[in-house]
C-alpha cells in the first residue's frame, strides 16, 4: 500500500478534510503495526498463553479379583511376575499377562491359624531369588505362635517347594490373637528385618514392647545368608549384641503393631507405620545409617502420652507422623503402611510416601526431607473398601489390597 503512494507524480498535496485526516492517522498506525511497511516485513508472531494443565490426580485400575483376603504384593527383582499373599495361606501369581494363576505358589493352608490376626501375613524375595530361589514367609502356627520360615522354589518357576520349608525362628505368643505384627523385607544391607507386634491386649498388658529380653513389640534384624546354626545369625553390629538381658535380634522397640514397614529403594530410609491404641496412628522414619532406637509404645500413643503417670519422653523418639482417630473412627481405626514412590509411571509421585487406613479406605501421601513431614496429601481415588495392605511390582509400581478381595494399581487420573 505504501509503495503505490510513492509511485505517483509529485503534485501540490491537496489539503485534507478532517475525515481525511482521521484515515491518514489510523493509516499510519496501521503501518506501524505491520513493521512500518516498504520493507516487506512479516507481522511477528504472536505467542498464545498455553492453556492450563491439568491437575496432577491419581485413579486406582482392578488387576485382580476373586482373593482371599490379599495382604500384600510383592514381586522378586527383575520380575514381571506379582506375588499376592492371601491370608488364608496361600500365595498366589498375578502374570505378566494380567491373569490370576489357578494354582497358588505356595499354600499353607494346613499348617497356620487364622484366629484372631492370624494367618499368612508376609513374604520377602531374597535379593539373590533369581539365583538361589530363596524366599521367606511370616505366619501364625498352628499354636498361634509368630513363624518365619525359609522356603525355596521348586524347577517349575510358578511352584514353591513346600518340602524345603525350613524354620528360621519361633516367637511365643501370649494367648491373645491379636498384635503378631507380620511384615518382612531385606534391607540395603542384606539383612532381613522382621516386625513383631506386642502381643495384643489392650495396653501392653505383658509389658513386652519395653522389655528388652521379648522379642514382641519390636524390628527385629536378622542375618539369614552364610549362617553357622541355627538358620540365621544376629549382626554383630545390632545395638543389643552381647548384652546380657537383652536380645540381640532386636533392631528397634518400644512399637505396638508395626504391621506394614518399608526402605525407600532410593534413599534405603525405614518408614515404619506402627497401628495405635485409641487415638493415634503413627510413622516412624528412619533415615539409613541411623540406628532406630526406643518408639515409645506403651509410654506414648503417636506423639501423645499414653501412660500419663509415668509419661517421660526421655530417651524415646517420637513419630514424624501421626493422626488421631476421632470420634467413631471419624479419621480411621488403623494405619495401613504403604511405600515410598520410586517408579517411572507417575514421577509426580518421586519421594512421597503412601499410606492408608483399613477402616477408611482412603490413599493419603507425605513428603519426608530434611527431618520433616511436608506437603500432605489426600487422593480421591473412590470406593476401594477396607484396606489391609499395599504393593510394589519389580519396577516400583505400587497396587493396594482390599478386604473386598481385589487389588487395585495405583495409575495416573485418565
Amino acid at each position: 500500500m505504501a509503495d503505490e503512494l510513492n509511485s505517483r507524480p509529485a503534485t501540490a498535496a491537496p489539503a485534507l478534510s478532517p475525515a481525511s485526516t482521521l484515515a491518514a492517522t489510523l493509516m499510519g498506525a496501521l503501518l506501524a503495526a505491520c513493521g512500518g511497511g516498504g520493507g516487506g516485513d512479516s507481522p511477528p508472531p504472536v505467542t498464545q498463553p498455553e492453556p492450563p494443565k491439568p491437575a496432577f490426580a491419581l485413579a486406582v485400575k482392578e488387576v485382580a479379583s476373586g482373593l482371599s483376603t490379599p495382604l500384600l504384593l510383592t514381586a522378586p527383582a527383575g520380575d514381571t511376575r506379582r506375588f499376592i499373599v492371601e491370608r488364608p495361606g496361600r500365595i498366589r501369581i498375578l502374570a505378566s499377562d494380567g491373569s490370576l494363576r489357578a494354582t497358588p505358589f505356595l499354600d499353607l493352608t494346613g499348617l497356620l491359624s487364622t484366629d484372631g490376626e492370624g494367618g499368612l501375613l508376609s513374604m520377602a524375595f531374597h535379593p539373590g531369588y533369581a539365583q538361589n530361589g530363596r524366599f521367606f514367609i511370616y505366619y501364625t502356627d498352628k499354636f498361634s505362635n509368630i513363624a518365619i520360615d525359609e522356603v525355596k522354589v521348586s524347577a517349575n518357576a510358578d511352584i514353591a517347594d513346600a518340602g524345603t520349608l525350613k524354620r528360621i525362628i519361633t516367637i511365643p505368643h501370649p494367648t491373645y490373637t491379636n498384635h503378631y505384627g507380620g511384615m518382612l523385607a531385606f534391607g540395603a544391607d542384606g539383612y532381613l528385618y522382621a516386625g513383631t507386634g506386642d502381643g495384643g491386649g489392650a495396653g501392653d498388658p505383658g509389658g513386652n514392647a519395653q522389655n528388652l529380653d521379648s522379642l514382641l513389640g519390636k524390628l527385629l534384624r536378622l542375618k539369614v545368608d552364610d549362617v553357622v546354626a541355627p538358620l540365621y545369625n544376629v549382626p554383630s553390629d545390632n545395638p543389643f549384641v552381647g548384652q546380657a538381658g537383652k536380645r540381640g535380634e532386636i533392631w528397634a522397640y518400644g512399637l505396638r503393631n508395626p504391621w506394614r514397614f518399608a526402605f525407600d529403594s532410593a534413599t534405603a530410609s525405614l518408614y515404619v507405620a506402627d497401628v495405635g491404641q485409641e487415638l493415634r496412628e503413627e510413622v516412624n522414619v528412619v533415615p539409613a545409617g541411623l540406628k532406630p532406637a526406643n518408639y515409645g509404645w506403651n509410654i506414648m500413643e503417636g506423639g501423645s502420652c499414653y501412660n500419663a503417670a509415668t509419661c517421660s519422653q526421655q530417651g524415646l523418639t517420637l513419630p514424624v507422623f501421626d493422626y488421631q482417630h476421632g470420634a467413631n473412627n471419624a479419621n480411621g481405626c488403623s494405619i495401613t503402611g504403604g511405600f515410598v514412590y520410586r517408579g517411572t509411571a507417575l514421577p509426580e509421585l518421586a519421594g512421597r510416601y503412601l499410606y492408608s487406613d483399613y477402616c477408611k479406605g482412603f490413599l493419603k501421601s507425605f513428603l519426608y526431607t530434611n527431618g520433616a513431614v511436608s506437603d500432605s496429601k489426600d487422593w480421591a481415588v473412590g470406593d476401594i473398601g477396607q484396606v489391609p495392605g499395599f504393593g510394589q511390582d519389580a519396577a516400583g509400581e505400587l497396587y493396594i489390597t482390599s478386604a473386598n478381595g481385589k487389588v487395585y494399581q495405583i495409575i495416573r487420573k485418565p
